[in-house]
């Protein structure tokens, strides 16, 4: 840590604070020269929940440790009774929520994190060792553990790749079609105050997303015996019953602080575009709420970022799909982030980070392109009226097939933000999908839906 530039040194306030909680349990540290957890904070549930959002089982399990090991006297120890009383409800309430497995969302990293707080505590040995557990049961042969498991974002950039190149009868696309339908959640998440009807990453009981509500929502929609069944309009409500006062949309918690897992452009323009699929129409409050929203978090030079992955060309793509959707491709919001995109294409026609990359190494330019980026531009410009065989679409294009390789998958780059600005990861899946989808839409000629020429490249 101290050769990367210390704690002070990493972009994510919540992580400094994680890095210096290990430094206090590993012995460099005084844990009385640690900053105090604002424990009062939780006997505010729907400030908690802004301010924390997805943190909030986190900050509720080092709380319990923190009212056991720095204990406080008089008007003050009362107060953190009251609020160790609440932290304990919700750790146990997300335990339970679960099935007691000892799992938080199937994040080893998320368990750790509350296992830590809970086991110091000694207030919940049920909880703890469960989970100690569970992280024994996952651990892999050589001692680490892997990331959590994305088997619903898999699949659900898998389908919309595949409904793009005219897939959507293919029967072997049913077995996917159920389980999206077994996967929505169909109790609340009361903690974060979300309803059912929600999708996480992976399992019946993951956390609540607003991304992958929007992408299953509008796939299931454009599903054979979907279009107007009971999951689509589940969705649909959440979607709408979560959106933000401002119109945009966060992660998981409505009128989540910005920054971390709040207000996220991106997302917010994957959620407008998830309506209009499903059947809202572009005056619709919703989506013209989303709209705005997008237009005031535009950069004047046209970007808009993404929270959850690198740079300004995932985000600005994804708003001008949602612009060009709504029938607003021609309006100055669109305009800016179209002409922003073409500015940014590389001399080889590919696309990169789009500018400012807060979490790059100091010093590193990016030397090329990424598959990831250069999709997601293909695919927007296309969206946005630009010419199948123009220049810009057909340089992109022909930098993606010359990096196909020989198994028909394409090289993933590490553009995922897991820890936004501090860990980044790469994924195969995903970069190979965003590219099948730009090119079947190529392909098509924006023709969504058509069937696909069997036996051609």
């Amino acid at each position: 840590m101290e050769r990367r530039g210390g704690v002070g040194s990493l972009p994510e306030p919540a992580m400094a604070g994680l890095a210096r909680q290990f430094a206090s349990l590993a012995g460099e540290r005084d844990p009385a020269t640690l900053p105090r957890l604002p424990l009062g904070l939780l006997l505010v549930p729907g400030l908690a929940r802004r301010v924390l959002s997805l943190r909030l089982p986190i900050f509720s399990a080092m709380a319990l440790a923190q009212s056991v090991h720095r204990p406080r006297g008089g008007a003050r120890g009362r107060l953190d009774a009251r609020a160790g009383a609440r932290a304990m409800r919700t750790v146990q309430e997300a335990h339970a929520r679960e099935r007691s497995t000892g799992s938080f969302s199937g994040d080893p990293w998320l368990t750790g994190l509350i296992t830590v707080g809970v086991a110091r505590s000694g207030l919940a040995p049920a909880v703890s060792g469960a989970s100690a557990d569970w992280l024994l049961d996952h651990e892999l042969p050589g001692g680490g553990w892997s990331l959590m498991p994305l088997d619903l974002t898999w699949s659900s950039f898998a389908v919309a790749a595949l409904l793009e190149a005219g897939y959507a009868d293919d029967p072997r696309l049913s077995r996917v079609r159920d389980m999206f339908r077994r996967r929505q959640q169909d109790v609340p998440f009361p903690a974060l105050d979300c309803p059912e009807g929600f999708w996480g990453f992976s399992t019946d009981r993951s956390w609540p997303m607003a991304l992958e509500t929007a992408e299953v929502s509008a796939l299931l929609h454009r599903m054979p015996g979907d279009a107007s069944g009971p999951h689509v309009r589940r969705g649909v409500g959440w979607l709408t019953a979560m959106q933000d006062r401002s119109g945009s949309w966060s992660l998981a918690v409505r009128n989540s602080r910005p920054g971390g897992f709040g207000p996220c452009p991106q997302m917010t323009a994957k959620c407008v575009v998830a309506l209009l699929d499903c059947g809202a129409r572009p005056v619709a409050p919703t989506v013209r709420k989303g709209l705005r929203s997008l237009g005031r978090m535009q950069r004047p030079d046209g970007a808009l970022e993404s929270m959850w992955y690198r740079g300004l060309t995932a985000g600005t793509s994804a708003a001008l799909v949602a612009f060009s959707r709504a029938g607003q491709g021609h309006e100055g919001p669109a305009r800016r982030a179209r002409d922003f995109l073409l500015r940014a294409r590389r001399p080889d026609g590919s696309f990169g980070a789009g500018g400012d990359d807060p979490g790059a190494v100091p010093g590193l330019v990016e030397a090329h392109g990424t598959v990831e980026d250069t999709a997601w531009a293909l695919h927007a410009l296309l969206e946005a009226g630009e010419a199948p065989d123009g220049p810009p679409a057909l340089a992109a294009a022909r930098w993606l097939l010359d990096r196909q390789k020989c198994d028909g998958t394409w090289p993933d780059s590490p553009v995922n933000e897991y820890v936004r600005h501090c860990y980044r990861y790469s994924d195969p899946v995903l970069a190979t999908s965003l590219a099948v989808k730009a090119l079947a839409r190529l392909h098509t000629g924006g023709r969504t839906g058509t069937s696909p020429e069997r036996g051609t490249a």
